[in-house]
């Protein structure tokens, strides 16, 4: 009898082979590395929740590469970013940085009615973005469609405002272009149904395909600092708290890393880590 795992929706499915070896080899695990982890599962698994199936994996990794194992568990690395919404605001600016935006963070807005607080506002060219980021750290949890709602209630009003000062003389011309929501689960089917139906963009964790945040990061090359191995959980909150959140920074920042109590030969293995998770995302 095929074991099943229970997803965090509570749904149930077969255990897949496939799936597993799809998402090792998503991380980079090298084919007889995925061969052999998925193989020890053959005879193995018995009817298990997925974070249990994960963390099983996960285990393996680390005693056969870390740095692999940092890449397999990206997702919920980007789940540690919390417990506050900020530091995945943070990253997800980063993101669009490296895409050749200009962005700033905690906007202020102001609209034809109201001013609204804005996650990141994000600048290519004369385009103008605004971008909600939901955070969320729980694995389950989906953006529904009153998310998108109030964000497509929110654009209308600062584009009006922007529309009404380009129409004058003394004002830069400016127009709001985009909408985002991105988030780091997913999102529910009235959601994705409405943004479509309003040309807004919204992106999930492996949604839409060719525009997913997991492809974003793949793209870029950036990596959650809450990645690394090497970190307490306590260390983690500290660390993003005080605006260190990819691993490239952890060199250049390494004075938060002291400050969270990372000192010495582990202050240098966590720096080697960071560095090595850096250079295989490159390669």
């Amino acid at each position: 009898m095929t074991a099943k795992v229970i997803k965090s929706s509570g749904k149930k499915e077969h255990f897949s082979q496939q799936k597993l070896r799809r998402s090792l080899h998503r991380a980079g695990v090298p084919k007889d590395v995925a061969d052999d982890i998925v193989d020890s599962f053959s005879s193995s698994v018995k009817d298990q929740t997925s974070e249990s199936l994960h963390k099983r994996v996960y285990a393996k990794l680390l005693k056969k590469q870390r740095p692999l194992a940092a890449k397999y568990n990206l997702k919920r690395a980007l789940a540690d970013l919390g417990p506050s919404g900020y530091p995945f605001e943070q990253f997800v600016g980063r993101l669009f940085v490296a895409k050749g935006y200009k962005t700033s963070t905690n906007r202020i807005i102001r609209g034809q009615c109201v001013s609204h607080e804005i996650d990141v506002m994000a600048q290519k060219g004369k385009n103008h973005d605004v971008i909600e980021c939901k955070f969320h750290n729980r694995a389950g949890y989906k953006s529904d469609v009153q998310t998108a709602l109030y964000m497509k209630a929110r654009f209308d009003d600062i584009a009006g405002y922007w529309d009404r000062l380009a129409g004058n003389a003394d004002q830069e011309k400016k127009h709001l272009h985009r909408v985002w929501i991105i988030t780091n689960t997913s999102f529910t089917s009235e959601a994705i149904k409405y943004g479509r139906c309003n040309n807004m963009m919204l992106m999930s964790w492996r949604a839409p395909v060719g525009n997913s945040l997991a492809e974003m990061i793949e793209e870029t090359g950036l990596h959650p600092i809450t990645a690394l191995t090497s970190l307490t959980k306590k260390q983690k909150e500290y660390i993003v708290s005080h605006d260190l959140v990819l691993c490239r920074e952890a060199r250049e920042k390494k004075d938060v890393l002291v400050r969270a109590g990372v000192r010495g030969a582990k202050l240098e293995r966590v720096l080697t880590e960071a560095q090595t998770i850096c250079n295989q995302i490159k390669s």
